[in-house]
């Protein structure tokens, strides 16, 4: 925790953030909804995606970009699939209706795939994933986004930084959770980095030219995310536009809008989502036992030179999340002025408030 940062509850952010909501035309359940994948977000330690943006996410439905009083209507379904429309609403509320339609046709097919079209930005997409974990079930969950990365050798942008999450139920463990980009890093955390006035890993962006820059503020200039692993993230990218945009009957490449330009544009985004039934394959019990046994050969390798311990994906951010839920979630003064001043907005109780009991370090 750094000097200029100060500690916020959960229930704090969270009840501001569902607060900004309603205010904005959301209904309280969508409101809650769109909150609570936020507050995951930062509960995780992922604070690129969450209450970062809170602000862009009210500056698109003030504007239109995000339609608040629509909901997901069902274009076509089968015994293990279906394709929803969003209608141009939150990503979130569409993304946990298509989720809990997955789950569901899972139930009876054993595993189901859900798409999603005219969609927007649907924040952590481990939100989604980690749904399915409770109903005895490995959950899939991606995205498209607006075009940010070139291919492989270009100098423009073709492909969105295109993020998949997969979570996996474990025994005596945490859910295995994996929640990748495709690019070297999120938007969110140059954002971050620009709020905080730091620089950034000179392979994360390259700028308006096509050169590599450790300049967060060149990076967010018309700049470019550098795909993770060279032509392997371009690949991969690619591949998640067409399970997503493509075979979803949606926008894909560069028909996908930003989040941040054109706030009266709807992203027009597409997602899809999977469950499949453990107990369709093996008894969940002995899935689980294995599962364990996976992870603890993972935790038993023996350790290269200066590193203490070796983590499976999602333990991190499990651990993460239980210490900031009683410890509270770190806002930069930066961030915390931009949620200040979207509280006199929208004239909703500030979460700084001596109230909210907001702790300066």
């Amino acid at each position: 925790m750094s000097s200029n940062e100060t500690k916020v509850s959960c229930d704090a952010l969270f009840g501001f953030c569902a607060a900004c909501f309603e205010k904005l035309g959301l209904s309280a359940e969508d409101a809650a909804v769109t909150a609570e994948n936020l507050l995951f977000a930062n509960l995780r330690g992922v604070d690129s995606h969450g209450v970062i943006r809170l602000k862009v996410y009210a500056d698109r439905l003030r504007a239109g970009g995000f339609k608040a009083d629509v909901h997901p209507e069902i274009i076509s379904e089968g015994d293990a699939c279906a394709s929803l429309d969003a209608r141009q609403g939150v990503g979130q509320v569409a993304g946990l209706a298509a989720m809990k339609l997955a789950m569901a046709k899972a139930e009876q097919a054993g595993a189901a795939l859900v798409s999603v079209r005219n969609s927007n930005h649907f924040g952590a997409a481990a939100f989604y994933a980690l749904k399915a974990i409770d109903r005895g079930m490995i959950g899939l969950a991606a995205t498209n986004a607006g075009a940010s990365m070139a291919p492989t050798g270009g100098r423009e942008g073709r492909l969105g930084n295109n993020p998949v999450a997969i979570a996996v139920p474990a025994g005596k463990y945490p859910p295995l959770t994996l929640d990748m980009a495709t690019g070297s890093v999120a938007w969110g955390k140059i954002f971050l980095a620009q709020q905080k006035g730091e620089k950034i890993p000179a392979a994360w962006a390259l700028d308006k030219h096509g050169v590599p820059t450790d300049d967060p503020n060149a990076a967010a200039d018309r700049g470019l995310i550098q795909p993770l692993g060279g032509y392997k993230g371009y690949g991969l990218s690619l591949f998640i536009d067409i399970l997503t945009g493509v075979l979803g009957g949606g926008a894909f490449s560069t028909q996908v809008k930003s989040l941040y330009q054109s706030l009266e544009t709807p992203s027009g985004s597409a997602q899809a989502f999977a469950a499949i039934r453990i107990d369709a394959f093996l008894p969940r019990t002995e899935f689980c036992k294995r599962v364990d046994q996976l992870i603890e050969l993972m935790h038993s390798c023996p350790l290269a030179p200066g590193v203490e311990r070796i983590f499976v994906p999602g333990e991190i951010e499990h651990e993460t999340a239980q210490r900031r839920k009683s410890e509270g979630i770190p806002v930069n003064a930066k961030l915390r002025d931009e949620l200040v001043a979207l509280a006199q907005e929208l004239r909703v109780p500030s979460p700084f408030s001596a109230d909210d009991q907001a702790e300066p370090v």
